[in-house]
C-alpha cells in the first residue's frame, strides 16, 4: 500500500536580494510504500529539504500534488511526524513529558500515553532517563528522544531531516544502527533527508537521487541488502560499495539522467 505519493512536484521562489524568480524543484515524482525506508539526497541546493518541508505541510509547492495515505496534503497534520536536525525538544519538560507530548495533544488518557511513551523510550534506549530534562542529555540522546516522540504518535509517515548531521562520527554510527534496529522492529514509513551517501545506503530500502537545481529525480536506486544490518558487516559487503559508487556517479554527473517518473528498478 502506498503511504506517500509525490506527483509533478515543483517549487519556485523569488530571491530576496535580486528579485529574480528561481525554480528550486523542477519536476519531482515518486512514491513511498507503507513500512518502507526511503532516503533522498542530491547536490547542495537541490531542494531535498524543501521536498520534506512540502510533505510536512510547512511550505506550499508551486505545482504538483502530495498525498499521504491517499489524502492531499494542504498543511501540517498528525499523519506526519518530523524529526528535525536540531532536536526541537521542550526544555521545560522531562524526557517522559517530551515523549508523551503529542499523545497529550491527541487527548490520549494519561495512563495510556505514559505507557506508550515509556514503551518508545525503552525502544530507543532511554529507559531510566524518564525524569531527566533535555539539557541533561547528550546530543545523541536528545535525537533518540526526538525519534521516540515522533514514533509514539504512530504517524503515517515519519519525516527525518538530516537528524544526525551535527553529531560526531562515532555517535552518528551508533544512532544509525539504533535507527535501523527500531525500523526493523516496528517498520514505520520513513522519508529521510541526508547528504551522506553511505548513510543513505545503510539505512534505506531505496534511495532517491536528485539532480542539480531545478531538480528532477535522476534515479531511484533499490538497496537490496540483507536485514538486520550492522555498520561493520553491512558496509564491508561488495554490494554496499557497488551501490555507494553508483550513487556517487549519479551525483557527480557520471551517469545518464533518468526520466523523473521512472524507477529503473
Amino acid at each position: 500500500m502506498t503511504a506517500l505519493e509525490i506527483s509533478g512536484l515543483s517549487k519556485d521562489y523569488v530571491d530576496a536580494y535580486t528579485g529574480e524568480e528561481i525554480t528550486a524543484i523542477g519536476d519531482v515524482s515518486f512514491t513511498v510504500d507503507r513500512g518502507e525506508f526511503v532516503s533522498i539526497l542530491g547536490p547542495s541546493g537541490c531542494g531535498k529539504t524543501t521536498v520534506l518541508n512540502i510533505i510536512a505541510g510547512f511550505v506550499k509547492q508551486t505545482g504538483g500534488t502530495v498525498k499521504v495515505g491517499g489524502r492531499v496534503v494542504d498543511g501540517p497534520g498528525p499523519d506526519r511526524g518530523v524529526v528535525f536536525q536540531s532536536h526541537a525538544l521542550f526544555p521545560w519538560k522531562t524526557v517522559l513529558g517530551n515523549a508523551a507530548f503529542g499523545l497529550r495533544m491527541k487527548r490520549v488518557p494519561p495512563k495510556q500515553r505514559e505507557a506508550t511513551a515509556r514503551e518508545y523510550l525503552e525502544l530507543v534506549g532511554l529507559a531510566g532517563f524518564e525524569h531527566k530534562y533535555p539539557h541533561e542529555l547528550s546530543g545523541g540522546m536528545q535525537q533518540r528522544l526526538g525519534v521516540a516522540r515522533v514514533l509514539a504518535n504512530e504517524p503515517d509517515v515519519m519525516l527525518m531531516d538530516e537528524p544526525f548531521a551535527s553529531i560526531d562520527a562515532q555517535t552518528r554510527r551508533k544512532l544509525q544502527e539504533d535507527l535501523t534496529r527500531v525500523f526493523e522492529l516496528r517498520r514505520p514509513t520513513v522519508f529521510f533527508v541526508t547528504h551522506d551517501i553511505d548513510e543513505a545506503v545503510f539505512l534505506s530500502d531505496r534511495v532517491i537521487v536528485l539532480s542539480t537545481r531545478p531538480s528532477i529525480v535522476r534515479e531511484i536506486v533499490t538497496v537490496d541488502l540483507p536485514r538486520p544490518r550492522t555498520w561493520r558487516e553491512t558496509t564491508q559487503l561488495p554490494e554496499f560499495r557497488h551501490l555507494s559508487n553508483r550513487i556517487t556517479e549519479l551525483l557527480t554527473g557520471g551517469a545518464e539522467d533518468v526520466h523523473p517518473a521512472i524507477d529503473p528498478d
